[in-house]
C-alpha cells in the first residue's frame, strides 16, 4: 500500500500512521496502547498491527480505498457492531440476576442456586471461564460455546487465501477442520490453548501445510462426529466408509512424503529435521484415530513407524554434524536454535512433545523391551525443560523423565536379572531407586506447597493436580518395579497406591480425561471417578478403557486368589495391548 494512503485523520485534525489496522478500519480512535488497545480489547477484537502483524489481505491492497471496501473490513465492522449491541442487551439485566464475576469469585452463588433458574451473562464470558465452568452451567444459561467464538472474519480471508493452492477446501472439508480445531483439539489437547488470531492462524497453516496431515486432521474429525450418532460400542468406534476414505487419502499421501524424504539431501539440517517432523505429524495422527476409535486398534503400528522417523532423523543429522562426539541431539539443538518467533519452533515442539508423550505411556505401559531403541533420546530435552509437555497434556516435564528412568531402570533389572543378588547390582539397585524416591518426593512436596498457596483457580493450577496425580503414580510404577516378582499382592505396601487413588478421587471432573494411565496403574476398582465424570458431562478421553484393565486386573486376582496380578496381566487377558492415553 502507497505511504500517503496509510494515514489516518487524528480527533486533533493531525494525521498518524500509529493507530492500529482495526480501529483504523472501524473509524475508531486508537489509545495505541501495546500489545493490544483498549477499543479492541473491550470488543474482544483482533488488534491487527499491535498484538498480531498485518493480514495479507491487508498488506496485498494497493490502496486504503481497496482496504475499506474489502470483505475482511465488512466483517470486522458488522462483528464490532454485534458484539456491541450483545454488550448493551445483557448488562441491562446484570441488577437482576447472578453474574459469571459472581459465579466464579463465589459472592453467594452455588450451582445449586444457578439451576434454579438460567444464567443471564452480563458479559460476554472469556475463554478462561468457558474451560473452567461446568458445561450444565453453560448450557442453563444459553450458552453456545460454539457461537462464542465467530472467527468469521478470521476464516474468511485465511482459507480464501489458502484455497489458492489446494483444490481440499470443499465446504465439507472446512466445516470438518473447524471441528478439528474448535472441538477435537481442545478435548486432546487440553492445555494448549489456541485463543488468539495468531495461535489459530498457526494451527491451520500447520494442518494444511501438506495434505496428508490435512486429510488425517478430517479423518479424526468425522470419526468424532459419526460417535456422536452411534450407540455405545468398544471397536470401530466412528469409523464409517467416509473415515476410511479421509486415513487412505491420508497414508497414501504420505506415502508419497515419505518417498521424498527418503532421498533427501541433509543439508540443511534444519530443513532435513522439519521435512521429518511434518511427516511425524501425520503418522501421529494417524495412531490418534486408531486409540480413539479402538479398544486396541494398530496403534502400536504406527508407534513404532514414528520411533522409526525419529531414529532415521537423529542418525542423519548426527552424521551431518560439524562437532562429531557431540553428545547434544541434533533435534535438540536445530529446536534451541530456532528463534521463539519462528512458527516452525512451536511446530517443531508441539510434534515432539506428542511423540514423547505417547512413547513414554507406551514403554512404562508395556516395557522398555516391546520396542527397539531409538537414536533419538528425549529425556535430555524434558530435563532441560526444551519441551515443556504441561502445557499441551497436563503433566510436568520431570515427572515424563522420571517415568522415563523407571522404565529404563526395569529393562536395566531384567538384563541383570540372573545376576541382582550378586553385591554390586543390588547396590546399584539401590541407589538408583534411592534418587529416584527423592526426586519424586522433593518434586511432588514442591507441587502441593504450590498448589495449597494458589490464590485463584487458573490452568497453571490445572496443570499442578494432573502433575501431582502422575507423580503419585509414578511412585507406585517405582514400586512395582522395584519389587520382586514374586512377591504376594498382600505383602506390598499400598500407602503409595492409597495416596493416589486419593489423589484421583479429588481430581474435578473435568481434567479426568488426562489420567488414564495412573487410573489402571494405580489399580483403582472404583466407578466414582467416571460416574462424576459423566454426571458432569466432562469429557472422559480413554477413562473407560483404563476402567476394562482395572476391572479385568480385579477379576483375575479373585480368580488367583490374591496373586499379584497388574496392568500387562490384565491386558494379556484381555487379548489387547491399550495404549492408556
Amino acid at each position: 500500500m502507497s505511504e500517503q494512503h496509510q494515514h489516518t485523520v487524528r480527533w486533533d485534525g493531525t494525521r498518524s500512521r500509529t493507530g492500529c489496522i482495526t480501529c483504523r478500519i472501524r473509524k475508531k480512535k486508537c489509545d495505541e496502547r501495546r500489545p493490544e488497545c483498549h477499543a479492541c480489547s473491550s470488543r474482544e477484537l483482533v488488534c491487527y498491527g499491535f498484538n498480531v502483524p498485518a493480514p495479507i489481505w491487508f498488506t496485498n491492497k494497493t490502496n486504503w480505498k481497496d482496504v475499506k471496501k474489502s470483505d475482511e473490513a465488512k466483517h470486522i465492522r458488522s462483528l464490532a457492531s454485534n458484539r456491541y449491541k450483545l454488550l448493551r442487551r445483557t448488562t441491562s439485566k446484570a441488577n437482576a440476576t447472578p453474574t459469571l464475576s459472581a459465579y466464579n469469585s463465589g459472592r453467594g452463588y452455588n450451582e445449586k442456586m444457578l439451576s434454579r433458574r438460567p444464567l443471564e451473562l452480563s458479559r460476554m464470558p472469556t475463554l478462561n471461564e468457558i474451560r473452567r465452568l461446568p458445561p450444565a452451567i453453560l448450557l442453563k444459561a444459553g450458552v453456545s460455546i460454539w457461537q462464542l467464538r465467530p472467527e468469521t472474519v478470521w476464516w474468511d480471508s485465511k482459507l480464501r487465501i489458502l484455497a489458492r493452492r489446494s483444490n481440499s477446501f470443499t465446504n465439507e472439508n472446512t466445516r470438518l477442520l473447524m471441528i478439528f480445531m474448535e472441538v477435537i483439539h481442545p478435548i486432546c489437547f487440553t492445555f494448549d490453548c489456541i485463543d488468539s488470531d495468531r495461535d489459530r492462524s498457526w494451527m491451520l497453516e500447520r494442518l494444511v501445510s501438506k495434505e496428508a496431515l490435512f486429510y488425517s486432521a478430517l479423518s479424526i474429525s468425522a470419526c468424532f462426529e459419526k460417535s456422536l450418532r452411534q450407540p455405545p460400542k468398544i471397536d470401530d468406534i466412528g469409523i464409517s466408509p467416509k473415515v476410511r476414505n479421509l486415513q487412505s487419502k491420508s497414508i497414501c499421501e504420505l506415502q508419497t512424503l515419505i518417498d521424498e524424504f527418503a532421498l533427501m539431501k541433509i543439508t540443511p539440517v534444519e530443513e532435513f529435521i522439519w521435512t521429518g517432523i511434518q511427516i511425524l505429524d501425520v503418522v501421529i495422527h494417524l495412531e490418534m484415530l486408531e486409540i480413539c476409535s479402538m479398544l486396541q486398534g494398530h496403534w502400536e503400528t504406527h508407534h513404532r513407524a514414528l520411533r522409526k522417523i525419529m531414529n532415521h532423523i537423529e542418525i542423519c543429522a548426527q552424521a551431518n554434524n560439524q562437532t562429531p562426539g557431540s553428545s547434544t541431539s541434533a533435534i535438540e539443538t536445530t529446536l534451541s536454535n530456532l528463534h521463539v518467533h519462528d512458527t516452525r519452533k512451536r511446530s517443531l515442539e508441539f510434534a515432539i512433545c506428542n511423540f514423547i508423550w505417547l512413547d513414554v505411556i507406551a514403554t512404562s505401559t508395556f516395557g522398555a523391551f516391546s520396542y527397539t531403541p531409538c537414536a533419538f533420546d528425549y529425556l535430555p530435552i524434558l530435563q532441560s525443560g526444551i519441551v515443556r509437555p504441561e502445557k499441551i497434556m497436563g503433566c510436568q516435564g520431570w515427572i515424563m523423565a522420571v517415568i522415563l528412568k523407571i522404565s529404563r531402570l526395569e529393562q536395566w533389572k531384567i538384563i541383570h536379572r540372573d545376576y541382582m543378588h550378586a553385591e554390586n547390582n543390588s547396590e546399584n539397585l539401590a541407589l538408583q531407586t534411592k534418587q529416584l524416591k527423592i526426586e519424586l518426593n522433593v518434586g511432588i512436596d514442591k507441587l502441593e506447597n504450590n498448589y495449597k498457596h494458589a490464590k485463584s483457580a487458573s490452568l497453571e493450577d490445572d496443570i499442578r493436580l494432573v502433575s501431582i496425580v502422575w507423580a503419585y503414580c509414578a511412585q507406585v510404577l517405582l514400586q512395582v518395579t522395584v519389587d520382586d516378582e514374586e512377591s504376594d499382592q498382600r505383602d506390598r505396601d499400598q500407602t503409595y497406591v492409597n495416596m493416589c487413588l486419593q489423589k484421583l478421587e479429588s481430581l474435578p471432573a473435568r481434567l479426568a480425561s488426562r489420567i488414564s494411565w495412573p487410573y489402571a496403574v494405580a489399580g483403582s476398582m472404583f466407578r466414582e471417578i467416571l460416574g462424576r465424570t459423566l454426571r458432569e458431562a466432562q469429557s472422559t478421553g480413554m477413562l473407560w478403557k483404563a476402567l476394562m484393565v482395572m476391572e479385568e486386573c480385579w477379576r483375575l486376582r479373585r480368580v488367583r486368589r490374591d496373586k499379584y496380578v497388574g496392568w500387562r496381566e490384565a491386558m494379556e487377558s484381555l487379548g489387547a495391548r491399550i495404549m492408556l492415553t
